[in-house]
């Protein structure tokens, strides 16, 4: 049996992207920022140990591994906190709030494991550096659109029949919110003034889903005419925010049946 561990993969260069994501709470700072993740597993670090150190078993690194976190499982268990390899502490917390005024009427909602970071352990990432810094997509994505009386998914629709989007974060909520045909300026971009907009109607939407809209094309849109669908929305995927998002398709033509 081979002892060793054959692993494609690249080491990562000791830099990062970090992603700013909005703050949706009034204290603090307008966004707060996620490193994004490279994941190595148990074969990747044996892997790296193999090149350093030369003859070391990876099957049987593997089975101490194993070991390991059983042991590791049981003694957390048994209620006990556990220093992983002074990389942190793993330990034992309420999951979520008690209710009850008294130890009597006290209600443990049950427990569940933390992990507090050693000073070794956040010593290990001060010398990082970032690639590059961008912009979280909390708004709504536009993926395919179908004509629903053709049943085509191209870039024309039938003037006053249903048609359907589907993608990411769809939902239309707000008071300014809504689905909207935008004419078009000289450079096909939706024009700015935002009165030449062509909203459809509340009563227009067929389904409101975060992932699929359906509506009715309004009756006011000029067949032969080509348009920009501007989706807006204040709804985030999980709540409604102050401000509003928005996505703009591709330019899509209305067409007579």
């Amino acid at each position: 049996m081979s002892n060793t561990t054959v692993i494609n993969y690249k080491d990562s260069d000791g830099t990062g992207t970090i992603t700013l994501i909005e703050n949706p709470f009034k204290s603090g700072g307008k966004y707060y920022a996620r490193f994004d993740r490279t994941t190595v597993n148990i074969d990747h670090l044996i892997a790296r140990i193999q090149k350093k150190e030369v003859g070391t078993n990876a099957i049987m690194a593997k089975h101490m591994a194993s070991l390991f976190k059983a042991e590791i499982l049981e003694a957390l268990g048994r209620g006990e906190a556990v220093n992983v390899l002074d990389l942190g502490t793993l330990y034992i917390t309420s999951n979520g709030l008690v209710k009850g005024d008294t130890p009597e009427t006290a209600s443990i909602p049950g427990f569940k494991v933390k992990f507090t970071c050693s000073k070794l352990t956040n010593e290990a990432v001060t010398k990082l550096g970032i690639k590059k810094v961008v912009m979280a997509t909390t708004g709504p994505i536009i993926g395919m659109m179908t004509d629903l009386f053709t049943g085509l998914s191209e870039r024309t629709f039938t003037a006053g029949k249903p048609m359907r989007i589907e993608g990411t974060r769809l939902t239309i909520s707000g008071e300014e919110g809504g689905i909207f045909f935008a004419p078009l300026d000289e450079a096909e971009n939706p024009v700015s003034d935002e009165t030449q907009w062509i909203k459809v109607e509340e009563n227009q939407i067929i389904r409101n889903r975060s992932k699929m809209l359906e509506f009715f094309l309004p009756e006011s849109l000029v067949v032969g005419t080509t348009y920009r669908i501007v989706l807006k929305t204040n709804y985030t995927g999980k709540q409604q925010k102050k401000t509003y998002s928005k996505t703009i398709s591709p330019m899509v033509t209305i067409v007579d049946e």
